[in-house]
């Protein structure tokens, strides 16, 4: 069986590539570049970290617009952190409860990795017939 800290690392890959698929996608630097794992240097647990230097611009991808320049229209992506952990809460329970096995976990990231794969397939194909 599995420990806890299996499970939580493996909680914590299912949520990154979750998110890395539902994030905004413009370029591609924040899927891509901003969305990973650290450890707290504390306790040593995995953590999610989303911006930062690599893309400082993250959290307002997230939050509302109230800058001028948007002329009050509404973010898009507004809450797509907090409804993509809603959408992975089922399964997290089911990983950090030990309902399901790792290899049914590392099942499910495979089949996440096709969809995020398609999305940057997608991207590029977008942006070289913009050139």
């Amino acid at each position: 069986m599995a420990s806890f800290t299996q499970r939580l690392e493996s909680a914590i890959d299912y949520l990154i590539i979750l998110l890395q698929i539902n994030a905004p996608k413009k370029t591609g630097n924040l899927a891509l570049n901003a969305i990973r794992k650290a450890y707290d240097p504390v306790t040593s647990y995995p953590m999610i970290v989303i911006g930062g230097e690599i893309a400082p611009y993250a959290i307002y991808t997230n939050e509302p617009w109230i800058a001028d320049k948007w002329n009050g229209a509404e973010n898009p992506n507004l809450y797509w952190v907090q409804n993509t952990i809603e959408q992975a809460k089922p399964q997290l329970i089911m990983i950090l409860s030990g309902e399901v096995t790792l290899d049914e976990v590392r099942e499910w990231q495979g089949a996440l990795n096709l969809n995020l794969d398609q999305q940057f397939s997608n991207l590029s194909a977008s942006y070289m017939a913009s050139q």
